[in-house]
């Protein structure tokens, strides 16, 4: 039958004497070079703020959360630049949309924006005329 709990260790204690040695050398060298490796998830975030990739996933979800909060005809003339300050700038194809859109969809548009995504706390959405976006559709 075997016994459970510790191990029984095969090392004299000069030997375990060396092996804790050698560990406490070992700990501090770690100490000493920044504490050893580090976790996969730190490292991650690292790599992906030092190449701004986190900046493109954000800018495709505001582009789909714009998509599915507007009309189809609004969305083709228009596109989502940015999110700052808790202010949504998007570009707009043309100046009767723009108007359109300032003065009497820009309630609306913001209340769905805010009850879809809350954790934005979006406060305004400003308007920027690009009269090439009419182009690329």
């Amino acid at each position: 039958m075997k016994q459970r709990g510790r191990r029984q260790s095969h090392l004299s204690e000069e030997e375990r004497s060396v092996l804790q040695h050698v560990m406490d050398r070992r700990r501090q060298e770690l100490e000493v070079r920044g504490g050893g490796p580090s976790p996969l998830a730190g490292a991650l975030r690292e790599v992906i703020a030092r190449r701004k990739i986190g900046r493109s996933l954000e800018s495709r979800e505001l582009s789909q959360l714009w998509n599915s909060c507007v009309p189809e005809d609004i969305s083709i003339k228009t596109r989502v630049l940015s999110l700052r300050n808790r202010v949504l700038l998007v570009e707009v194809a043309d100046t009767v949309l723009m108007s359109e859109l300032a003065n009497f969809h820009q309630r609306g548009i913001l209340r769905k924006l805010q009850q879809a995504r809350p954790d934005l706390n979006l406060k305004n959405i400003k308007w920027k005329l690009n009269p090439s976006l009419n182009e690329r559709r």
